[in-house]
């Protein structure tokens, strides 16, 4: 109870910290000139920008399927897609965007597809793990081209590079780990579990940590014997981020900012910070960034406020069809397994 107590103060402090960022710089800025960047859109390119929105929240979940299909689970591109925009809806609604959606994905999997929990949970591992060694990776190589550019007005040095980099190591040590037949996700639950008072416990621990137990075990067959396989997932994550990137600056377009290329590297980079503190959907921080870029390139800072209020907008727009699709998938009957050719392609030599 003490633990679960903490955690809420946790998550409540960052939320306060968030909601401050966001009025000490809300204050500097005109509300009106940004609510009237955000009108002069226009419907047709509003409703364009969430259809392109809608195709990403698709293709972002082309690597998971991947994944899933090279581990011998065979589900139709379509279930996954749902499954990825119901997981992606819970994450945006709960502390930390970049996580909370995992434990959703890996229900959805075994619940209503059939799919065994050790695969289950390695699927949804290592597609978390590819996609935050990209995001690590993008994030780093932003941060440190900002510092060199100095566009944001921080200077580079040898500290600050060792700092940027020392996140990027945590996901090559991980897959490392699992490629060894390490068991992190075992240990850290078996630890978590022994924290929390006996009311928070689950029905069945023992099973919990058999099935992570297992997960790591399919995750380490994978990198061991299919190394393929996950190179190619980290080639979909290379394109997951260009397609991030082009939807950044069409947003920019559409808000009217005209920025060269050190410019909009320093707004992505701001958000990408934003967005990784423990608050839900980087609330009041992700305004606090985008004010605070713009202020730092000399620009007015109703862009950078009109730009959060267009991603906000989409957020609830992208939310409410998560919660659509979570409402329906109550209803829907449970999904057979079925062969797939592409799984052949897909899957080891060995095993064809």
């Amino acid at each position: 109870m003490k633990l679960h107590l903490s955690r809420r103060w946790l998550d409540g402090a960052a939320l306060l910290l968030g909601l401050l960022l966001f009025w000490i710089f809300a204050r500097q800025v005109d509300w009106g000139d940004g609510l009237s960047l955000l009108r002069r859109i226009g419907p047709t390119p509003f409703l364009i920008y969430l259809a392109v929105n809608g195709g990403i929240a698709v293709l972002f979940a082309v690597r998971w399927w991947l994944l899933l299909t090279g581990m011998g689970v065979y589900l139709p591109f379509g279930r996954v897609v749902v499954y990825r925009m119901i997981a992606a809806t819970v994450s945006l609604l709960t502390p930390g965007p970049q996580f909370g959606g995992e434990p959703a994905q890996v229900y959805l999997l075994v619940r209503h597809s059939g799919v065994a929990a050790p695969q289950a949970i390695a699927a949804v591992a290592l597609d978390r793990l590819l996609e935050l060694a990209v995001n690590l990776a993008f994030l780093t190589g932003g941060i440190l081209y900002t510092l060199w550019t100095g566009v944001l007005g921080a200077a580079l040095d040898g500290r600050v590079i060792l700092l940027a980099l020392i996140p990027l190591s945590l996901p090559p040590l991980l897959l490392f780990s699992f490629w060894w037949r390490g068991r992190f996700l075992t240990i850290a639950a078996e630890a978590l579990l022994r924290q929390l008072p006996e009311r928070w416990q689950p029905r069945s621990p023992t099973r919990l940590v058999e099935s992570l137990r297992g997960g790591e075990a399919h995750i380490h067959t994978i990198l061991r014997q299919n190394p393929r396989l996950v190179a190619i997932g980290a080639l979909v994550s290379l394109g997951n981020w260009l397609v991030l990137l082009a939807d950044f600056w069409l947003a920019t377009r559409l808000i009217g900012l005209q920025l060269d290329v050190a410019q909009f590297i320093g707004f992505v980079v701001a958000a990408r910070i934003a967005i990784l503190l423990p608050i839900p959907a980087g609330l009041g921080a992700l305004e606090a960034s985008q004010i605070l870029a713009a202020q730092r390139l000399g620009l007015n800072p109703a862009l950078g406020l009109g730009l959060v209020l267009l991603f906000r907008v989409r957020d609830v727009a992208l939310a409410l069809g998560g919660l659509g699709l979570a409402w329906r998938e109550r209803k829907r009957p449970a999904l057979l397994l079925q062969p797939a050719a592409v799984g052949r392609l897909l899957q080891p030599e060995e095993d064809r």
